[in-house]
């Protein structure tokens, strides 16, 4: 009895791969790479930020998921700043208006925070940031695709932009990279 059960249950896992893949969407994708922020800052040119970023995304249907999105840029020391970090975490839904093909764009709407660390100056603050943007993956297997294009606007309301007179950051985001789907 307990072979038969085992057999069963063998059998019950091993059809677990062909449901995933009937489904014809991924239900977790996650990824990172490269980015590029170019942010703007009170009485001062714009900035050039490098970095990375790290996404992980919860697919509910094929044309919609939930979107965990992080990233880092970073300045060194120059004329106008000092050294600093800049990292923002972001969350909301993706849409994926032509569903998960070889080639897959999207868009979403993401919200959360931005947060800045001037080490040398032992200073750092933490503000609401929201991001509107999309782009476009490129499938090379099932599980592995190519991002070469994500742009998003992004707004934050670090060192209290928005209010008292103060600006709010409008940044523009460029990343590239790898995202693995499951």
């Amino acid at each position: 009895m307990k072979r038969l059960l085992g057999l069963l249950a063998l059998l019950a896992l091993s059809t677990l791969p062909a449901m995933a893949q009937s489904e014809g969407f991924p239900r977790l994708e996650f990824g990172g790479g490269f980015m590029y922020r170019s942010y703007n800052i009170q009485f001062a040119p714009r900035q050039n930020e490098l970095g990375w970023f790290a996404t992980g995304d919860f697919n509910v249907t094929s044309w919609l998921g939930f979107d965990a999105d992080v990233d880092e840029g970073f300045v060194s020391a120059n004329s106008v700043t000092d050294k600093y970090h800049h990292v923002t975490y972001l969350f909301g839904p993706q849409v994926y208006p032509l569903g998960h093909h070889r080639i897959t764009p999207f868009a979403h709407a993401l919200f959360g925070g931005s947060y800045f660390d001037f080490p040398t100056d032992d200073f750092s603050d933490n503000a609401f940031a929201f991001a509107i943007g999309g782009g476009v993956d490129f499938n090379l297997t099932h599980h592995i695709a190519i991002r070469p294009v994500q742009f998003d606007y992004e707004q934050d309301r670090n060192f209290g932009g928005g209010t008292s007179g103060n600006p709010v950051q409008n940044n523009f985001k460029y990343k590239g990279g790898v995202i693995f789907r499951f």
